[in-house]
Parts: C-alpha cells; structure tokens; sequence
C-alpha cells in the first residue's frame, strides 16, 4: 500500500519535480533545440511509466498519463516513435516494480477517479486546442503558399506577354489582362507619367476595374504629388474590412517615368500586400525593357536626320511585298520614287546645315500627305521613297498628284550658318511603278528610271522656259 511505504515515493517524486526544469537546460543549451525537445520526449516515457508503478498502477491514472505520453510521440514521429514511447513506458513501470516491488491497486476512491478523470479530459482537449491551432496555421500557410504560386506563375507568364507587345500601350494592356486572368478576384489598373511633366499621364490601363469618385479624387491627388510621396504602398480606401484598394509607387522603377499600381481587392489581403512590390518590380521591368527595343528599333529604322524610316528598313519591307506578290493571292504593290531637285547647290550655295533643313522640310509636308499604311522613307541623300503594300499605280499616281498639287513650287524658309534666312523652292522628280506592269523585282528599278525621266524632262522645260 503506498500509505505504509512512504519512503519509496521520495526519489519518483523528486524526478518528477526535477525533470521539467533538466528537460528545459537540455534544450536550451542544445545546438538543435528540437532534436532535444523530442528526445526530453522519451524520457517522459520512462519517467511517467515509472511514476505509474509507484501508483500501483491505478488503472485511471495509467491509462491517462500512458495516452498522453504515446499520443505526444506519435504526433512529433508517427507510428516507429510511438512504439519506442510504449516500449520505455512499459520498462520504467516494470523497472520500478522490479525495485519496490508489485503491487496492484487499479482502484482508489470515486473522488480521486473524478479528480483523475477531470485532469485526463483537460489536458486531451488542451493538446486538441494546441493541434487545432496548429492545423490553422498550417492550412493559412498553405493558402498563402498557393497565393504566392499563382504570384510567380503569373509573373514568369507575364515576361512572355511583355516580349509580344509591340509598344507600351499594348504592353500594358495585355499585361494587366494576364494579371486580372490569374487574380479574377482582384482588379488592376496601371498610370505612368513623365518625371518632367508628373501632371501628364503618359499611359494608363484598367483591367476588372472601376473608380469610384472619392476613388478617382484621391488617385488625382497622389499622382499629381507623385514625386512628394514616400510610401511604398498605400490604401486609398481606409478600411478595416471589406473591399480594399492599394497603391503602389513605382518610383525609381523607371528612366523616364513614374506612376502607380492600382490593385482592388475583396477584402483586406496580407499576402497581397506583401506581394504588390513584386507585381511593380516585373511590370516596371518589362516597361522598361519594352522602352529599351523600341528605342534601339527606332535607331535601327529610323533615319537620323528626319526620323523617316531609313533604307534598310525600306527594303526589308519591299522584300515582304515581292514575296507577297510570289505567293498566292499575289498581292500587288507599288513605289513612288522622289528626288529634291537643287539639293546640291543649295549645299554649294549656303552650305549642309541649309541643305539638311530642306531635306527636313520635305520630309515633314510628305508625311501630310502619305497615309498610315504607306512607307515613307528617306532612301538616300537627296531621294525619298514610299512604299504602297497591297496597292497598284493608281495608288502611287494619287500621292504623286497631291505632291505636284501641294508641294511642288511651295517657298520654304532656311537659316544659313551665317544667320541669313532664305527663302528656297521646292521642286520635286517624281517616278512611279508597280508590281501590276512588271516583274515584282524589277518594280523599285522601273520607278527609279521614270524619275530620272521626269527629271530630265523638268531640266529640258527649265532651260527652254
């Protein structure tokens, strides 16, 4: 009986009173603290067993502090560490019956079975709280891992939309509508504006969503104060639950802009919020790289001097035409070729800076006059060149009239690089072919003889006029 031998329960009880504070130093002073915390585990085992057989194994008792013990180890280990846990729980019983010898009592009193019980019930539901517990922060951790998967996809998926977009516009477009198809929960709209001139929005898109006026109020006011700003990301709906509306700056992003990030939300978004500086960093990259090939490709076709598209441009196009004329249907195509007549005593005469201001003048009141499919460029010094995909003569015949009607005879002031201003004539030759009259390859060859025919006919009516 344990009342006639008190003496036995002074080491078991000293162990258990001594143990949790060991168990903690053995953790805290080890190099990896949870390999500790799980091997504190088993001793539990064996200390618990222990204390089971100085209770002479009440049957209560046993069976609560038994559970409590393999349930721990099996949530940490599974079924190999249970099995452990049962194996020294049993041993630290039979070690101490071995010791002090077996006594069997599996019953004591109802009040000690209802004190027994009452700790049994409260410690299974405070480890069920903690499991609960656990279970949520797992399942928001999982939530939040699937968030941010969908993030990356759409972000990696984004730099394929970008490198599609021909221009900036586009490119926002199509990349706000890949977000809105990822995040159909969410709305986006994107703003960017000069930094010279921060009260002219340059581009804007919207994609799933809308505005409201306190809404469009505050967003004027942000980014008509954009430099001013300091946050990262704002909300410019101060709620505390509810729809939400963020956003972000993308100050210092950009070369030659800045704007916003505007992103709508159903309710207020962690996750979201510590994912929106990723949205800004690869949209503001893909803007800028965008920028970057439309500025190389423009250097690449376009002529310095009038900003025309330049002959190699040209004549990549016409080989698209005379390729298109070779497969069925057989588009048909034409070329107007034109020549400023004087060029070069006006550079004799007043010198180059003059002679590329004519050339400049010309290029602009062609421009007028030249429709947005057609190609004009500057094929050489003093020639330019238009290109009519998907045209026949009539179409070449149509620019050349309004040219002699517009162009030809018109006065056009210079500067000379002595400060003079001089009045110069234009006066263009004009030679025109397509593809409907002669061989695809030879249209370009055919224009340029007419125009020399046209211009020797215009010098023979000069020195006889």
């Amino acid at each position: 009986m344990i009342e006639d031998r008190g003496w036995s329960l002074l080491l078991p009880g000293l162990l258990l009173l001594l143990w949790p504070a060991v168990a903690y130093l053995h953790a805290a002073r080890a190099q990896n603290s949870k390999h500790a915390e799980f091997k504190n585990l088993y001793f539990d085992s064996l200390l618990f067993g222990v204390w089971c057989g100085v209770l002479d194994f009440y049957v209560l008792a046993t069976l609560s502090i038994g559970l409590a013990c393999f349930m721990n180890n099996m949530v940490v280990g599974g079924l190999r560490r249970m099995a452990i846990s049962m194996v020294l729980f049993v041993g630290g019983a039979l070690s101490w019956g071995a010791v002090a010898g077996f006594d069997f009592r599996p019953y004591v009193t109802s009040s000690l079975d209802i004190y027994q019980g009452a700790g049994a019930v409260a410690y299974f539901l405070a480890i069920a709280h903690v499991m609960y517990g656990q279970n949520r922060k797992i399942g928001r951790s999982i939530v939040e891992i699937q968030f941010q998967n969908r993030v990356f996809h759409a972000l990696l998926d984004l730099g394929i939309v970008a490198n599609r977009a021909t221009n900036i516009h586009t490119l926002l477009d199509d990349s706000l509508k890949h977000l809105h198809a990822n995040f159909p929960e969410y709305g986006f709209a994107v703003f960017l504006q000069e930094q010279q001139r921060p009260e002219v929005t340059r581009y804007a898109a919207v994609a799933g969503l809308r505005l409201g006026p306190e809404d469009e109020r505050r967003l004027g006011s942000l980014l008509a104060k954009l430099q001013e700003r300091q946050e990262n990301t704002i909300k410019l709906r101060e709620k505390t639950d509810g729809e939400q509306l963020y956003a972000t700056s993308m100050a210092g992003r950009l070369s030659l802009y800045e704007g916003w990030l505007i992103v709508r939300a159903p309710k207020l978004d962690g996750p979201l919020e510590r994912m929106l500086t990723l949205f800004v960093d690869q949209l503001a990259a893909a803007t800028e790289n965008k920028l970057l090939h439309l500025a190389l490709k423009k250097t690449a076709e376009r002529d310095g001097l009038t900003g025309l598209y330049n002959r190699g441009f040209f004549e990549s196009a016409l080989q698209l035409s005379i390729q298109g004329k070779a497969q069925p249907p057989g588009l048909d195509f034409a070329v107007l070729m034109m020549d400023v007549d004087g060029l070069k005593e006006v550079n004799d005469r007043y010198g180059h800076v003059a002679g590329d201001q004519l050339i400049t003048t010309v290029a602009e009141r062609l421009q007028v006059h030249c429709r947005g499919s057609d190609i004009l460029a500057r094929y050489g010094g003093d020639e330019f060149v238009v290109l009519f995909p998907s045209a026949n003569l009539s179409a070449a015949n149509r620019l050349a009239g309004l040219i002699r009607t517009h162009l030809e005879g018109q006065r056009c002031m210079i500067t000379t690089a002595q400060g003079e201003h001089v009045a110069l004539e234009v006066r263009l030759s004009l030679g025109s072919a397509s593809s409907t009259e002669t061989p695809a390859q030879e249209v370009l060859s055919l224009a340029d003889e007419r125009m020399y025919d046209d211009k020797s006919e215009r010098r023979k009516t000069r020195a006889t006029g």
